[in-house]
């Protein structure tokens, strides 16, 4: 065997033990993040695609899990700015988001969140902004620390916090007023 074919596989185990292993989790956050399966397997496929080129970039095994998680969010980005572009849409501001907006108390307000069907949490979640969506998806289904999503994010540590609290906050409202389910741009 030369010493290239050698270098090769020895790159191969590398990816597959340092990038690979967190492919499900990958896949999880990808879904999370673009709602749709197809796109979620495309964006998994483009992260470790990138990952396994850009391989040498990758200073220590452990961490290997944050890093793909910044390409994939990374990559993520570009195909929204693109579709933005694209279609020549415009952020529009949720309602829910002004201050001063005010929720009303009803039975489905009062029910735990432990007790919504799992499909109703998704719905709602996937209609989160990004901005708020991105870290309550690392948070929780990536299972990253604060200190983690604000490198993967590139934001201030207080950033992430305050996201997240708004983010759970948004999620809340979301599950208790099924009727002002209104997301600008989904």
């Amino acid at each position: 065997m030369s010493s290239r074919q050698q270098a090769d596989r020895d790159r191969v185990r590398r990816f597959e033990a340092d990038v690979l292993v967190h492919l499900d989790d990958l896949y999880r956050v990808a879904l999370r993040l673009t709602g749709k399966a197809a796109e979620a397997e495309d964006l998994t496929q483009d992260t470790c695609l990138r990952a396994f080129e850009r391989l040498d970039q990758l200073r220590s095994p452990a961490a290997g899990r944050m890093w793909a998680f910044t390409i994939l969010r990374s990559i993520f980005l570009r195909r929204i700015e693109r579709q933005t572009r694209a279609a020549g849409a415009e952020v529009i501001e949720s309602p829910l988001l002004e201050a001063g907006a005010v929720l009303q108390d009803t039975y489905e307000a009062l029910r735990p969140i432990q007790q919504t069907p799992l499909s109703e949490v998704r719905d709602a979640l996937d209609r989160l902004p990004l901005p708020y969506r991105e870290p309550l998806v690392l948070a929780h289904v990536g299972g990253f620390s604060y200190k983690e999503i604000a490198e993967i994010l590139a934001i201030p540590l207080g950033t992430v916090m305050s996201r997240l609290f708004r983010a759970r906050r948004l999620l809340r409202g979301e599950l208790r007023e099924p009727a002002r389910r209104t997301w600008s741009g989904r």
